[in-house]
C-alpha cells in the first residue's frame, strides 16, 4: 500500500520542536503511569487543565489538533511509533476515541 502525501505531511507535522506544549503534556501527564495516576488520557487532561493558564490550554488545544488529524488518518501502530520515537512518549494510544476524549476536555476548558 502506497503512502498518501497527506499522511507524510501529517507525520512531518508531528515534531516535538514544532509542538512543544504537546511534548510537555505527553511527558508530564500521558506517561507510563497514566492509568494508576489519572485513570485515562481524558482524566489526565482534566488534571492538566486544572493547573494550566488559559494561554497554555489554547496552545495545547491547537497542537492537539495536529495529533487528532494524524490519528484520523494514520494507523494507530504508526501513530504510536511516531509518539514513541519522536516524543519519547510512553503513552500507548489504544483508540482514536482516547484522543477525541482529550480534545473534548480541552474544548470544555476553553469554554468555561
Amino acid at each position: 500500500m502506497r503512502e498518501a502525501p497527506e499522511d507524510r505531511e501529517l507525520e512531518d507535522r508531528l515534531d516535538p520542536r514544532d509542538l512543544p506544549r504537546l511534548a510537555d503534556f505527553l511527558a508530564a501527564y500521558l506517561h507510563e503511569d497514566l492509568v494508576p495516576v489519572h485513570g485515562s488520557a481524558a482524566a489526565a487532561a482534566y488534571h492538566w487543565v486544572a493547573a494550566a493558564e488559559l494561554e497554555e490550554i489554547e496552545e495545547l488545544a491547537a497542537e492537539w489538533q495536529v495529533l487528532r488529524s494524524a490519528a484520523a488518518r494514520l494507523p494507530l501502530d504508526r501513530l504510536n511509533r511516531l509518539l514513541r520515537e519522536r516524543f519519547r512518549s510512553a503513552w500507548y494510544v489504544t483508540s482514536v476515541e482516547e484522543i477525541e476524549a482529550v480534545a473534548r476536555e480541552l474544548v470544555r476548558a476553553l469554554h468555561e
